[in-house]
């Protein structure tokens, strides 16, 4: 992709603008959900299960849709995605509001085509990046990843407190979001157009990303930390909810600091990427979020002190700051290793399978968290479960370093000679 500097600069804007809308969605929703819960009566495992539906589209269709992005281009991609994205707000309005029979299946349908768009802009918005920036992606990846964290901050907040307010004006306002990104997803869909003429990914499949011994050690660490963040994402609301007391503004509010801490670690691990390579800061973020996690376990054993509670809260910050450690990375690690071993072009179809790594450790946290909660009745034995694949997933990059920065820094070394 050749573009002016100015032209980078816009397309910059319209991906980060979507990322923004996507994460806004889906953290505008974390809130809201113990009122689901309540409304429909649903268990713990239930309504971590609803969470969990969100990215279920993303582990089915992630190459798909990468191969989507390698033929048309990532801008008429993400362009359907804020339509998308607009008509699925008005449907979780449908459903909370209870104006058809039957209105949980339709959260369930507003879910996963919700998680369809999500999986879409992630695929398209780092397939983009990968292009037009082939020599500092690890920085415009962390970058796109901590602009988005805007999106995740206000998401919360937003979704709690209109939610409180009104249910009907919160829909509505989380519609408006992904609407006001169309024109400028419209601009990139004509900047960033499709290679029909490129050939580079011919028949491959995902299959091959299985049968390469280094994709598929990245997709299993890929999988191993959103098993956590996941499993956080839907259980750190019914904690607030439950040890608390907390509404869905309060709630909100936590989470945006929450987020908050991820982001900053998203936008510094990305820039020390780019100077140092990945591995290093991969392997400092999976011990600390172990500690993290096995500290949490130990203040839950008594939470009849609420200030016990805060230190949970303020300790699972220090996790989020470090989880970015551990996954940042991997983008630029994904990119160079498809690159290397099956060439230029398939850029999307790289961040597909990526998205399904990411996509099954997102659906099976919730799915872990909530039935651990329901037998064990223990937070304690919950957060302290959550840091066994933080484990497993330390002894794989130890075991793999060399290997992985054997790979990164051959396909950079590559790169530089050929500008």
């Amino acid at each position: 992709m050749k573009l002016s500097e100015r032209e980078k600069r816009l397309v910059f804007f319209a991906l980060s603008a979507a990322f923004i809308a996507n994460l806004l969605g889906y953290a505008f929703i974390v809130p809201i959900l113990p009122s689901w819960k309540l409304q429909f009566d649903l268990s713990n495992t239930q309504a971590t299960a609803l969470v969990s539906l969100w990215a279920v589209p993303l582990f089915f269709l992630g190459p798909k849709t990468g191969r989507l992005v390698d033929r048309f281009g990532a801008g008429r991609i993400i362009l359907a995605s804020m339509i998308l994205l607009t008509l699925t707000s008005l449907l979780y309005l449908v459903a909370t509001a209870e104006m058809v029979d039957g209105a949980f299946y339709f959260l369930a349908l507003a879910r996963v085509l919700h998680g369809l768009a999500g999986a879409a802009v992630m695929t398209a918005g780092f397939a983009a990046a990968s292009e037009i920036w082939p020599l500092n992606f690890g920085e415009i990846s962390g970058k796109l990843v901590g602009t988005a964290v805007i999106g995740g901050l206000l998401g919360p907040v937003l979704g709690g407190v209109t939610f409180e307010y009104s249910e009907t004006f919160a829909f509505i306002i989380l519609a408006m979001v992904p609407a006001l990104v169309i024109p400028f997803a419209f601009f990139a869909a004509k900047k960033i157009t499709g290679k029909p003429d490129n050939n580079a990914q011919g028949g491959v499949s995902l299959g091959v990303f299985l049968r390469n011994p280094i994709l598929l050690r990245l997709g299993v660490l890929i999988a191993l930390a959103t098993i956590a963040t996941g499993a956080l994402e839907a259980g750190i609301p019914l904690f607030l909810a439950e040890g608390l007391g907390m509404g869905s503004g309060m709630i909100g509010l936590v989470i945006l600091v929450m987020v908050l801490v991820q982001g900053l670690g998203s936008w510094i691990w990305g820039i020390q990427v780019d100077k140092k390579g990945p591995v290093r800061f991969m392997i400092f973020g999976w011990i600390i979020v172990t500690i993290t996690l096995l500290a949490c376990s130990y203040v839950a054993t008594d939470l009849s002190n609420k200030s016990s509670i805060w230190l949970i809260i303020g300790i699972l910050a220090a996790f989020q700051f470090s989880i970015a450690a551990t996954q940042v990375p991997m983008l630029p690690m994904i990119d160079t290793a498809t690159t290397q071993a099956y060439g230029s072009g398939s850029a999307g179809l790289a961040f597909g399978a990526f998205g399904t790594a990411w996509a099954a450790g997102t659906i099976i946290g919730p799915l872990l968290i909530g039935p651990v909660l329901d037998y064990s009745g223990s937070w304690a034995i919950t957060l302290g479960m959550l840091a066994i694949p933080m484990i497993i997933g330390l002894m794989i990059t130890i075991a793999n370093g060399h290997v992985l920065n054997s790979c990164y820094e051959a396909e950079m070394s590559m790169r530089k000679e050929s500008q």
